[in-house]
């Protein structure tokens, strides 16, 4: 490997994180390990839109083995605030002499939310082909579990109502999935009794049952509910998702002359895996780091400018691209049209809050 390589994406088993919490109102380090993320829910087009092939399945991981090595960094500013977390600007204080890091950013959940951000470290993986040319890179999922001493910025500012908020959406998710309101483990999770959760050859059907029923109703299939509830329940746990860092927003008011097809070659890239991002926003669209390499697109022979980001509402589906790709295209028309238009805001008629500019 050549000192100016970039390490592996693996290559970290541990993250110790300095200047995020507090115990007794001392600041700590926490020492986060690598954490297992939740499979994505899987939804049913219709016969008619649905891929001949089924469902796009990820090819075998091009990253070496997993190493064993512990990222220590220490946090710098506040970058942004979202539905489940915040992300940070990190010093990194152990360079690797072998490889080069990049810089990186951190993405902490809110408390209750590590669920949500262990499903979009799923899709991360999911997409490793394509990060470095439509997403960002990622360094690993890592989870710490804290006792009631610990303090992190902005759990303060939730409530024991946001615990059960939190609870009943995973429950709501859960019953709007063919494969858990139907089986037994459903109703083990419902029950809180998951010691006795059977497993899913003793009550599942066939592959082919659950894609027949799901396509009849247009359905979700969660591949392991019993994990959505325990991730929600255990109200002391931090989730860190380790990104690199990428650089700044669409420019405003400017000529936008080439960017616009490329933003939307990037959900096209994300199509041709049958992954919808459900959350096409103006801030969810940042340009390619400048520090690390810009790789070749698979599905488009050239280099991408910009990368998207955000995957906790994603969904993972078996349709066609165009089917995928096409709501995003509408909202981005949007976009576009207000970037380099005197209007800001969106008009009376237009409802959908990705068209606002913020």
């Amino acid at each position: 490997m050549s000192p100016t390589s970039l390490i592996p994406q693996n290559a970290f088993s541990s993250i110790e994180i300095e200047g995020l919490a507090r115990k007794n109102a001392q600041k700590v380090m926490l020492t986060c390990t690598r954490g297992v993320p939740i499979p994505a829910d899987l939804f049913f087009g219709s016969f008619e839109d649905a891929r001949p092939d089924g469902f796009w399945v990820r090819p075998p991981s091009k990253l070496p083995s997993p190493g064993n090595g512990t990222l220590r960094v220490t946090v710098k500013d506040q970058l942004g605030q979202g539905r489940i977390g915040t992300v940070y600007s990190v010093h990194i204080a152990s360079p690797d002499d072998r490889a080069h890091i990049p810089p990186l950013v951190i993405k902490v959940s809110d408390r209750y939310r590590s669920a949500k951000l262990a499903r979009e470290a799923w899709f991360y993986e999911e997409m490793e082909h394509l990060q470095g040319v439509s997403i960002a890179r990622c360094y690993g999922f890592f989870q710490v579990e804290l006792t009631e001493e610990y303090e992190v910025p902005n759990w303060c500012k939730v409530s024991e109502e946001s615990a059960e908020e939190a609870d009943m959406e995973e429950r709501c998710s859960l019953k709007e999935s063919v494969w858990s309101r139907e089986s037994k483990i459903y109703d083990a999770v419902m029950m809180e009794e998951t010691a006795q959760t059977p497993t899913p050859d003793e009550v599942f059907p066939s592959w082919e049952d659950v894609e027949e029923q799901g396509r009849k109703r247009r359905a979700f299939f969660t591949p392991n509910p019993a994990a959505h509830l325990t991730f929600v329940r255990k109200h002391h746990l931090i989730s860190v998702l380790v990104l690199e860092q990428l650089g700044g927003h669409l420019p405003i008011r400017v000529p936008l002359e080439g960017i616009e097809q490329d933003v939307h070659d990037l959900h096209d890239d994300l199509g041709m895996l049958g992954i919808r991002t459900q959350d096409t926003h103006w801030r969810n669209i940042l340009a390619a780091s400048d520090t690390s390499e810009k790789l070749i697109c698979p599905y488009h022979g050239y280099r991408h400018a910009w990368r998207l980001i955000d995957f906790d509402l994603a969904q993972k589906t078996d349709q066609q691209m165009k089917w995928v790709a096409g709501s995003a295209h509408s909202c981005l028309k949007n976009i576009f049209r207000n970037l380099v238009g005197d209007n800001t805001k969106p008009s009376k008629r237009r409802r959908h809050k990705d068209w606002v500019i913020s």
